[in-house]
Formats: C-alpha cells, structure tokens, sequence
C-alpha cells in the first residue's frame, strides 16, 4: 500500500467472491489413510471430476505436507448458499461411509495472485 493509497480505497476493490471451504477431516486417524480411502478413492474422484465439469468445484487437494498427510482434504466450491454447500458436501462419498466428516464454512476470495503457463505444443500447464 503506497503511502498516498487509503485502506479504504484498498477494501473498496477487494474482489468479495463468495466461496465456501470444504474442510473433509479423517474421522479415524490412519497410519495408512490411502488404505482406508481406497475402496471408495474412485467414487470420490468421479464426485470431484462432475463438479469440475459442472462449475461448482474451485479448487482441491489433500491436506499434507512433507509431515505427512492424514488422509484429510479440503475444497473450496462455488454455491449459492452455505446451506447449498452444505448439502452438497454431505454427498461426498468419504461422508457418506462415516470415513470423513465435511464441514463448511464460508470463505471470500478477495486479493491474491495466480498465474497460469500453458504450453501448446506438449500439452502440458503449470499454475505457479
């Protein structure tokens, strides 16, 4: 922020995008959560790819790191409510088993930066 740039003219341009978080936390904590995930693991990744394809889906990923990774995961989805949201995060198929819980909470996009490299002729991208 420039010494001439007010912080209300910096919130008077926030982006205020409505989003919801999907936090989907392991139940029963598992030294070896892709086991306990794998019988339900193409379910899951078929509900992710139909709200890919049909808007709703914003972005997704485990929750892990170098640490490790507990078998949690979060999305962020597009949704006309946080009971909508909600709703919708209940038919997760991980949920559904009583293998995660999902919980919801509102969440808005305001500042941030994200680049996107496409390479035509191999096909490849890289968001960076």
């Amino acid at each position: 922020m420039s010494k001439t740039t007010t912080a209300q003219e910096v919130l008077s341009k926030l982006r205020r995008q409505q989003f919801y978080l999907v936090e989907m936390s392991m139940i029963t904590p598992s030294q070896d959560p892709l086991s306990a995930l794998a019988p339900l693991l193409e379910e899951h990744l078929a509900w992710l790819i139909e709200r890919e394809n049909n808007g709703t889906l914003f972005l997704a990923g485990t929750l892990g790191d170098e640490t490790g990774w507990d078998g949690s995961g979060l999305a962020i989805v597009r949704a006309e409510s946080r009971a909508a949201a909600e709703a919708d995060a209940q038919t997760e198929p991980f949920c559904r088993a009583g293998i995660r819980k999902n919980t919801v909470r509102g969440w808005q996009l305001n500042e941030g930066n994200v680049t996107l490299r496409l390479k035509l002729f191999d096909d490849s991208f890289e968001i960076a």
